[in-house]
């Protein structure tokens, strides 16, 4: 008698395990199911905006205006013989001039006219309209005209 019950309760977990392994589903690895598409809202609490650059105009001191100390600011210049840039990540609006050396980097300038560029930093945009002369001791630096 203890042959037959011990028979039987194994026979009981030998299915038990057979059922827990059958499977239904296709065979083969599975993917995950796509997301829930997000919902759009039809007013937007807020719009993300860049804030404001800082402004400074910088003057022409006898024949030179210096830019210096003009990081990510937006700098306007006069009309002025010779500008140099010291500052790096300016954005610089010059008048005419005859010289303009750039020592620092990431600059975007422009100018009204230039007749010699000298660039001595990286990373800096020259744009004006003349054709001036070019100097370029940097590396990835751009003059248009």
């Amino acid at each position: 008698m203890r042959s037959i019950l011990t028979a039987s309760i194994l026979s009981i977990v030998a299915s038990a395990a057979l059922v827990g392994c059958s499977n239904t589903g296709p065979v083969g690895p599975q993917t995950p199911s796509s997301p829930p598409a997000a919902e759009q809202t039809s007013n937007p609490t807020s719009a993300i905006t860049a804030p404001p650059i800082e402004q400074a105009d910088v003057p022409c001191d006898g024949d030179t205006a210096h830019v210096d100390g003009m990081n990510n600011k937006e700098v306007r210049v006069p009309d002025c013989k010779t500008v140099v840039i010291d500052s790096s990540n300016a954005v610089v609006h010059l008048g005419s001039t005859e010289r303009l050396t750039v020592n620092g980097a990431i600059n975007g300038i422009d100018a009204t006219s230039v007749e010699k560029v000298v660039i001595n930093g990286d990373g800096n945009r020259v744009t004006t309209p003349s054709k001036p002369s070019v100097d370029d001791k940097g590396s990835s630096n751009t003059v248009r005209h």
